[in-house]
């Protein structure tokens, strides 16, 4: 089967309310080195997957599923996938 390649950008965020001590620590440390007009940090992390797929919107439908299953504490973190971008027009996958 022949399918295109996407490469998705995912940012993963702490939901609002949701304590942040690395992104305080980070703020903190910022203050100390003269950066007094940070108000606020929060650190949340980038993934980068590449999938196979048909067509972008079951590449999307695939990287969301990856999100809600595993990359992502629905709990407590939030998703975004930022880009989706082709890679391949064309790239085998196994049957």
């Amino acid at each position: 089967m022949t399918c295109k390649l996407y490469k998705a950008r995912i940012v993963i965020q702490l939901n609002e309310g949701v304590n942040d001590p690395q992104g305080l620590t980070v703020r903190d440390s910022l203050h100390e080195l003269g950066f007094a007009q940070v108000r606020n940090v929060r650190i949340g992390k980038m993934i980068t997957v590449e999938v196979a797929a048909t067509n972008t919107d079951e590449a999307r439908g695939f990287v969301t599923a990856m999100c809600s299953d595993l990359l992502a504490n629905p709990v407590i973190e939030s998703f975004e996938i930022e880009t989706l971008e082709l890679v391949s027009e064309e790239v085998e996958t196994s049957p």
